[in-house]
């Protein structure tokens, strides 16, 4: 299911940086929720490194996603 869900957080990034608008954010910010609420259930070392690759597709957006970050409707500014 990690795999899955870091897959679907990279292609939402992916249209959010081909296609910048609010359909494209808030799939962004719906694959980092679910990725999130998974991530929770986890084991911590298996949850460290899904952060990690989560935090990696989300460093190349020009400005922040998800909760763990600032108010995300400015990247479809």
């Amino acid at each position: 299911m990690l795999l899955k869900y870091l897959n679907q957080l990279d292609d939402a990034v992916r249209e959010l940086l081909a296609h910048p608008g609010q359909d494209a954010l808030t799939q962004c910010n719906e694959c980092v929720r679910v990725l999130e609420d998974y991530l929770e259930t986890q084991m911590e070392p298996v949850a460290r490194r899904g952060r990690e690759i989560m935090d990696q597709s989300l460093a190349r957006l020009p400005t922040p996603v998800g909760e763990r970050s600032a108010p995300a409707a400015r990247v479809a500014g």
